[in-house]
């Protein structure tokens, strides 16, 4: 589905599938499965993530393996990724 210039406040928003454009989120819990999705122009304020499927199970096995700082250490990679856009995991 395609959304354009719409507002989502206070409700659960799937993402996987769909298409954001110019859409303001306000309050919203985000659904993710690791699907496609496409996003441009949006502003997000107060969120949450509900995450489903294979990624859920996959993030869920990263957390066994590193623990809450090692998935700390994952999120930094991709929210400050290093010049050689690898992600290094120091636990």
């Amino acid at each position: 589905m395609v959304y354009e210039n719409e507002l989502f406040e206070g409700v659960t928003v799937t993402l996987d599938g769909n298409s954001y454009n110019k859409c303001t989120f306000r309050n919203v819990q985000l659904q993710y499965s690791g699907g496609p999705v496409d996003m441009s122009e949006c502003g997000m304020d107060r969120f949450s993530f509900a995450f489903g499927g294979d990624l859920a199970q996959g993030l869920f096995t990263l957390y066994q393996l590193f623990g809450t700082e090692g998935m700390l250490q994952i999120i930094r990679g991709f929210t400050e990724p290093s010049q050689g856009g690898e992600i290094e995991i120091k636990v």
